[in-house]
């Protein structure tokens, strides 16, 4: 049996060891989805509900001992934990609902003739979900494939594999034996799964590479795939904003999980005439998150996940500083407790030139970006350097400038003077770079769905 050895992030001790797949136990979990995939999609779309119904009643049962595990494993805070996990529970939630308005339609065709749409489960559905979000983006495919009536299998990132199981095993309480699995293994597990005949539907989120790796391999077999990838977000401030509220809105998403959030800004593209205030906001604000273990209660921000998210993020801040930018924050903290983790301050890197990795890279971490301007054309040109499109944000009094430039920047996902929270309700995703495929809302529903249609005489 092989064994990975999973260590948290803020001091490398041992959480624990799994067992790593290989391809019989793919097989065997592909197999046993398939036949519990008989049974659930057999049962009528209000039993379904209530089974989601019941998973997240269990899971808000267990929060207190799920939110402590996911914080020393991942290494976030206890709060942000907490906030995870109630992501994890929405869904199921969610998908209680739209589960009981899957249907089909019943078309006259004149002549006698009847048309017959019917939506059915598209299959056994495959997760493959990075470190940052284990629980939540866990929940967002799962909650989906299964309200739809498939079975479903879910990768997470070896490192973050414990409070998966974890959850998973809360959910198989409640499921046909099978139908819900966690699959752990490295590179060559994932593409076996992710290419096995008994797959029809991929779901994942992680980096662009991998992404396109992934793509091209379960494209060879034609199944029905989304990605939801990396991004470089902007967030425009123009000279008449409310920099108040466009500071409070930053804060919040930038630095949120040490900054390794995918649709987090990573580019603060702010008016001249307000940049010196703006940028004067979010440093005194910057300087009040205290760096520390995500167990301790007086940490508002944890370490990075690995060490090598650290070595890559700290080469980007140097280029860019080497290339003339100014540097406000930054470093390792000396303070008690963080030694052995992956920590890192909070920066600003300020101004860097066009050509610096920070302005067409993903930084995953907490350091922001900013790059003065001085009309909405040029807002426009800098946000659009990059090759992503996630999301992006823009904030104006007028509202109609807003819309009209925001229309401008390609991304799957905007918000307009609002707080950069994604929403159940709403589809996500990503265009160009970033992806393609939407989760969330009836339309990730519809994406584990199949019509088939009939013609009657």
């Amino acid at each position: 049996m092989t064994t990975f050895t999973v260590r948290a992030p803020h001091d490398q001790s041992v959480v624990g060891r799994v067992e790593l797949d290989d391809e019989r136990s793919v097989d065997r979990k592909v197999a046993a989805a398939q036949k519990a995939m008989a049974d659930w999609s057999g049962r009528n779309a209000m039993e379904r509900a209530e089974v989601l119904l019941r998973i997240a009643s269990a899971t808000r049962d267990d929060m207190s001992r799920l939110a402590h595990a996911l914080s020393v494993e991942q290494g976030k805070t206890i709060k942000e934990a907490f906030l995870e996990l109630d992501r994890y529970v929405g869904p199921f939630v969610q998908y209680a609902g739209l589960a009981t308005s899957v249907g089909g339609r019943r078309v006259s065709l004149g002549g006698g003739v009847e048309g017959v749409v019917e939506r059915e489960p598209v299959g056994v559905a495959v997760g493959v979900v990075p470190w940052n979000f284990p629980a939540s983006l866990f929940a967002s495919k799962a909650a989906a494939a299964l309200a739809a009536g498939c079975g479903f299998l879910i990768k997470p990132a070896e490192s973050t594999s414990i409070i998966t199981i974890e959850l998973a095993k809360l959910a198989q309480q409640f499921l046909p034996e099978g139908l819900v699995d966690v699959v752990v293994g490295g590179a060559d597990v994932g593409r076996y799964l992710v290419t096995h005949p008994g797959v029809a539907r991929v779901a994942f989120t992680g980096s662009t590479g991998v992404g396109k790796d992934i793509a091209a391999h379960a494209g060879a077999a034609l199944k029905r795939l989304s990605l939801e990838l990396g991004g470089c977000d902007p967030f425009v401030v123009l000279e008449d904003a409310n920099l108040r509220s466009a500071t409070r809105s930053l804060m919040g998403t930038r630095f949120y999980n040490a900054g390794q959030v995918c649709v987090a800004p990573k580019r603060l593209i702010v008016h001249r005439a307000v940049a010196d205030e703006m940028i004067d906001a979010v440093s005194e604000r910057m300087a009040r998150i205290v760096v520390g273990p995500g167990r301790d209660q007086h940490s508002t921000m944890g370490p990075l996940h690995t060490e090598s998210g650290r070595t890559n993020l700290e080469a980007q801040v140097a280029d860019a500083v080497d290339k003339g930018a100014e540097l406000v924050g930054g470093g390792r903290p000396d303070e008690p407790g963080t030694a052995s983790g992956w920590f890192v301050n909070p920066a600003l890197v300020i101004d860097p030139p066009a050509h610096a990795r920070v302005r067409t890279e993903e930084t995953f971490g907490p350091v922001l970006t900013v790059v003065r301007v001085d009309d909405d054309d040029e807002a426009v040109a800098v946000a659009n350097e990059t090759p992503f499109g996630l999301g992006a944000s823009v904030w104006s009094a007028d509202l109609g400038r807003a819309r009209a430039l925001a229309r401008r920047i390609p991304a799957g996902y905007t918000w307009l003077n609002a707080l950069g929270r994604v929403y159940d309700e709403l589809p996500f995703g990503g265009v160009r770079d970033s992806g393609f495929g939407r989760e969330h809302g009836v339309e990730a529903l519809d994406s584990f769905l199949e019509d088939r249609t009939y013609v009657i005489g």
